[in-house]
Order: C-alpha cells, then sequence, then structure tokens
C-alpha cells in the first residue's frame, strides 16, 4: 500500500488490527500458552493505564469513583452503525448486550479471533479494576467466545430515572467530549504498553514480533499509519494528556 500526502485519522477498526498482528507475531515467535500470558497481561496493562485516566478526569471534576461514572467516563466512542449496544436492566444493576461489535466483526472477517479473544478475556475487567477496584463487572457472554453477544452485568450502577439522567449528562454534555481521546491516541498507546511488554518479556525475540507487526500493520495501512503509532512512544500514558 502506498502513502498518501494525508494520512487518515485511525479507527476503532486499526486498533483492532493492530492488537491481532501483535498477538499473532508474538504467538508466531513462542508457544501459545506463553503468547497467551504476554497478551492477556499486556492488555490488563492496558486497560488499567486507561481506567486509571477515567478515575483521574472523574476525581478532577468532583465525582466519586462509582459504577455510574465508570459508564460516563469512557475515553472513546464509535460512529453510528459500528455497534448494536442495548441497556436491557438499569437497576440495582446495569446489563448491557452486545451484538455487534467493531473488535469482533474484524477479527471475524480476517480469521484472527484466534488472537483478539486475548483482547476481550482481560479489557473490560482492566477498565474497571483500573477506576476503581472496589467495583464489579460480571461478564456473562461474549462474541469472541462463540456466543451471539456480548453480555455485561455492572454491578451496583443504581441507574435510577434520576441517576441515569446524570451519567447521560456526564457522558454527553459535561465533561463530555472532553473525556474522548481520539483513536491515534489509543493506537499509540495499544503499541506503546503491548510493544514493551512483549520485548520485555521474550527479548530480542519479541522485538522481532514486534517489528514484523507493525511492517504487517504498514502493508496493510500505509507507513504514514505507522508513524501515527509511532508518535506516542514518549507518551506517559499514566496520566491525562494536556
Amino acid at each position: 500500500m502506498t502513502d498518501t500526502p494525508h494520512t487518515p485519522a485511525l479507527t476503532a477498526t486499526h486498533h483492532a488490527m493492530l492488537f491481532a498482528l501483535m498477538a499473532r507475531a508474538v504467538c508466531n515467535h513462542s508457544d501459545e500458552k506463553t503468547c497467551a500470558a504476554i497478551m492477556r497481561k499486556a492488555v490488563r496493562t492496558y486497560g488499567e493505564q486507561r481506567g486509571h485516566r477515567m478515575a483521574l478526569r472523574a476525581r478532577a471534576n468532583g465525582h466519586a469513583l462509582t459504577m455510574a461514572n465508570f459508564l460516563a467516563y469512557g475515553e472513546w466512542s464509535l460512529d453510528p452503525g459500528e455497534s448494536d449496544l442495548q441497556m436491557v436492566a438499569k437497576v440495582p444493576h446495569a446489563r448491557v448486550h452486545i451484538s455487534k461489535c467493531p473488535w469482533h466483526q474484524l477479527w471475524a472477517e480476517k480469521d484472527l479471533l484466534p488472537y483478539g479473544r486475548y483482547y476481550c478475556l482481560e479489557i473490560d475487567d482492566a477498565l474497571v479494576r483500573g477506576f476503581n477496584p472496589e467495583l464489579k463487572l460480571d461478564i456473562r457472554e461474549s462474541l469472541t467466545a462463540g456466543q451471539a453477544r456480548c453480555d455485561f452485568i455492572f454491578q451496583d450502577a443504581n441507574l435510577t430515572l434520576l441517576n441515569y439522567l446524570v451519567t447521560a449528562y456526564r457522558k454527553m454534555v459535561r465533561p463530555g467530549k472532553a473525556c474522548l481521546m481520539p483513536w491515534d491516541y489509543h493506537c499509540g498507546h495499544l503499541y506503546k504498553t503491548t510493544g514493551d511488554l512483549i520485548v520485555q518479556e521474550l527479548g530480542s525475540a519479541g522485538q522481532e514480533a514486534v517489528d514484523n507487526a507493525r511492517e504487517e500493520f504498514a502493508a496493510t495501512y500505509g507507513h504514514g499509519a505507522v508513524r501515527t503509532l509511532t508518535a506516542f512512544q514518549d507518551t506517559d500514558f499514566n496520566k491525562i494528556p494536556e
């Protein structure tokens, strides 16, 4: 693929592909058990960092680290049609069904589910834990496990009418979009955190795996997309970007 003068912004699809390519490269440089352990550890680190930033924003606004505020302070959003999400219960626990997801969709289309699934095994628990380790998320079903939907129960969200309206206001109005980070940032975060841990765990073989994944990403999306990833190598992802 050749670069264009303007490199388009990255998306959730790039994020999904990046993770799967890195996981596949690690599996090609180690046994399955080692690969699973490394990639799941990387996702835990990545997810906890994201959850921690959400908590920093909530605290800065004087908001308690409740499950309702966890739902309000997410750092990304999807375009219309990219997902199909329904909240089927609000009190005392918020229950969410997801029947369409861009991560699962890409992995299924590209025959990458065996690698993408490591992400889904850890990410949601890690986000909640990073936000507040006292909160509890119950995951009943998952698309990447071959089930018809993801089924999440956010314990004690207690979205009564008043709490639901407050949560919706915080998510959509104030702080609203101020919490959202672009996909360039999220992909750069994933690349740095996952890549650093792969090299830490596998040494030179890990560096070769990261290099191979980066080359595959460039072959698919162009070298401009790779430059976007590497632009975040010096970023501290444990802090809110200034």
